[in-house]
């Protein structure tokens, strides 16, 4: 493989973004002229890496937190299962109206159906699906559900994502320069299970209460993508090809089909709620474009300054104490009520929130459901 990689122009922090595919350049969007509002947000952690039955519980400051410990007697009911891997039950209400999303589906099958059945999430009732990105710690369980939803679940039942991207092969460079195989989620294997698919490289409102980010900017100075991800290229005009993935002002690769090429995270895109008299609940499941870059893209997108949580996956576990000091110090200048770091966030940020602002931060746990708003 022949590469050359260049560096982000000023374009892309002066406001211009390749939409995936399009082959054509578009200027961030402003806020929609309608942000849809919920009155109150459940966020249930369905997988997470961590599970700890001695986590606390209770009111903090406005929000409630509920955790699920192990069922007594031993063996009455289903225990919960941790793996490195994320999902959420996102459960939102405006007046009467209620709406259901699922969000990502864990790294397998089992353990998803697994903590479906234990915290009583019946994936029939989801009004949308969100896949976030296309690692198979994210998408593992859902060509399973898919399947298990032809029929059951409601018609015309939507997975939105954020590029195509979203359905390249991926790789992952291990440290002794090994190629892990990360698999490839499959559009068409969805599709033919009975899901509809939609892009959504632009902000977008799901179900009516929820916003997707579109195409996070690359703002920050420090944030960078991770130096093990690879995509596999595809044919030109496959969607996976090296042009695509790597538009004119960021990075030029040449690169034919089956070389292993960075992985950019074009197509990752973040979700939140605008929750009544509490601000943005920003939900980031991995945060390969970077947590900072996310929260900022859809504070603009929606034109919500305000931040009331940020949860999810913020991916520092693998990075210099110089990198995660940064995004603590960013994240104290966005002043959001409550931090939930999930996932790949790793120990040593989870104790950088702790050492500086301890009152914001809620520990996570596989089973745990936060409640923000009334």
């Amino acid at each position: 493989m022949h590469r050359r990689e260049f560096m982000k122009v000023g374009a892309i922090t002066g406001g211009t973004i390749l939409l995936g595919g399009t082959g054509r350049f578009r200027s961030l969007l402003a806020a929609p002229k309608e942000i849809p509002t919920v009155d109150r947000l459940v966020i249930t952690n369905l997988v997470d890496n961590i599970y700890d039955i001695f986590a606390k519980g209770g009111r903090f400051g406005n929000v409630n937190v509920t955790r699920n410990n192990l069922p007594f007697p031993y063996g009455s009911d289903v225990a919960l299962l941790s793996e490195h891997g994320l999902a959420f039950h996102l459960q939102s209400f405006r007046g009467a109206e209620e709406k259901q999303i699922l969000l990502d589906f864990a790294l397998t099958p089992h353990t998803l159906t697994n903590n479906y059945q234990g915290l009583r999430v019946d994936p029939a009732k989801a009004d949308a699906l969100i896949i976030s990105h296309g690692h198979v710690d994210h998408y593992g369980g859902l060509l399973d559900l898919a399947t298990s939803l032809q029929g059951h679940g409601k018609p015309g039942l939507t997975l939105y994502a954020g590029g195509r991207d979203t359905f390249c092969h991926r790789w992952v460079v291990q440290p002794d320069g090994k190629n892990l195989d990360y698999g490839e989620l499959r559009q068409d294997a969805l599709e033919a299970r009975g899901l509809k698919v939609a892009l959504a490289e632009q902000p977008t409102t799901v179900a009516g209460h929820a916003m997707t980010s579109g195409h996070i900017a690359r703002i920050t100075d420090f944030e960078i993508s991770p130096p093990a991800p690879r995509l596999e290229a595809g044919a030109t005009g496959s969607g996976c090809d090296a042009t695509f993935h790597f538009p004119p002002g960021t990075v030029k690769v040449e690169a034919k089909p089956g070389d292993l090429v960075k992985d950019i995270f074009w197509g990752e895109h973040a979700t939140a709620y605008k929750v009544k008299d509490r601000g943005l609940v920003v939900i980031s499941s991995c945060g390969h474009a970077g947590i900072i870059n996310s929260v900022r893209q859809l504070q603009k997108s929606t034109g919500v300054e305000k931040v009331h949580a940020v949860v999810g996956g913020w991916h520092l576990a693998p990075y210099p104490d110089d990198i995660i000091d940064k995004t603590v110090g960013a994240l104290k200048e966005i002043d959001a009520d409550y931090l939930i770091p999930m996932h790949c966030t790793g120990f040593r940020t989870l104790m950088a929130v702790q050492r500086e602002m301890p009152q914001k931060l809620i520990m996570p746990s596989t089973g745990t459901s936060v409640v923000f708003g009334v």
